[in-house]
């Protein structure tokens, strides 16, 4: 009888991101080989976009929001709980900042409306996945399946905010709301999509976090938990109040991203899968290429936040070699790189029993 069994290696962090760097480096050219021979596009070609997509600046308008998801992600990680739902914790963000600058007069009020909407967009975010971690503590329910479902509770009730009580009254039939005052926006490099509040932010949380973690007694606790809740628990910590710290952590930093991208991107609510766009599930990679370590999530989020803009790249202008191969180069590009780092972190053996 054959077994496989895996086993965590220790790795130096170092050793990690070196090898991370080397392997995305790597992944890019075989993807440029794959979809060069599979469309009959000059390699040469291929690598002057790719150049030009991680110098284009527009590549931060996703990194501030990959890298803050991506920390969040670190966090529950750590703890060995699976939180899948940032998606819809980004959306119920989105939601509730929307509330404060479009439905209080505080939104009216420059920098007090958009403090006030981070801060309710954080705590709805903290609140979506206090749900989840409560059903899992209490009940047993499995966290993956129940934030997937909750990401799609999270699209509908912005899909009926925006197309019924919330629908603009000068949009002309398109489901989203009127635009947020100006003055709960957040300013935008002139000629580009990001915000640098919002870049500023994601950088001092990815200090905060890594301090957290590392150095205070929760964040020490929260790593522990994932090795051995029992032995949180004969350290005289609940091992209660740290998954549920962890995983609170992890939705509010997702719900606060969703608070950003509704003022500094969108500056309204629009349906549900447009304002997570598939940013919550993709910082799951973000997380996992950084190895859960928060000083390694902006190298990763930048990575990430380079493909994504190279696909669009391949889809205009004199490439536009069409979505099919854009996908096809990320998904090599993106499996390449995950599966060298996995080898990295897991040893794999086959036992003959």
């Amino acid at each position: 009888m054959i077994k496989v069994a895996i086993t965590r290696r220790e790795v130096n962090p170092r050793l990690y991101a070196l090898l991370v760097a080397l392997s995305a480096l790597l992944s890019i050219v075989l993807s440029m080989v794959i979809v060069s021979l599979a469309s009959s596009m000059p390699i040469h070609t291929l690598l002057s976009k790719v150049g030009e997509s991680y110098a284009n600046l527009n590549t931060l308008r996703y990194f501030g929001t990959l890298t803050i998801i991506g920390l969040g992600l670190c966090i529950a990680y750590s703890a060995r709980l699976w939180n899948i739902g940032a998606e819809g914790q980004l959306v119920v963000g989105a939601i509730g900042a929307t509330a404060v600058a479009l439905f209080t007069p505080l939104g009216c009020i420059p920098g007090l409306g958009v403090f006030t909407g981070l801060a309710v967009a954080t705590a709805m975010g903290a609140l979506w996945s206090l749900v989840v971690i409560v059903l899992k503590l209490r009940l047993g329910i499995n966290e993956v399946l129940a934030t997937l479902l909750m990401n799609y509770i999270a699209y509908y009730t912005a899909d009926y905010l925006v197309y019924g009580p919330w629908k603009g009254v000068y949009v002309h039939g398109y489901p989203e709301t009127d635009l947020i005052p100006r003055a709960s926006w957040l300013p935008r490099v002139y000629g580009y999509s990001f915000s640098l509040p919002v870049i500023a932010a994601a950088l001092l949380l990815v200090l905060l976090t890594y301090l957290l973690l590392r150095y205070t007694r929760i964040g020490i606790a929260i790593r522990a938990y994932g090795s051995n809740p029992r032995a949180v628990e004969l350290s005289g910590i609940s091992s209660f109040r740290v998954a549920l710290a962890a995983f609170v952590l992890s939705g509010a930093l997702a719900g606060l991203a969703g608070g950003f991208e509704l003022f500094a991107v969108h500056r309204k609510l629009i349906p549900g899968f447009k304002i997570g766009a598939g940013l919550g599930y993709i910082a799951i990679i973000v997380a996992w290429l950084a190895g859960l370590n928060p000083l390694l999530v902006p190298l990763s989020s930048y990575y990430v936040s380079g493909l994504m803009v190279f696909r669009y790249v391949l889809q205009i202008g004199a490439v536009n070699i069409g979505d099919a191969f854009a996908q096809l180069f990320i998904g090599v590009a993106l499996f390449t790189t995950l599966a060298t780092s996995a080898l990295a972190r897991y040893r794999v053996r086959i036992i003959r029993g």
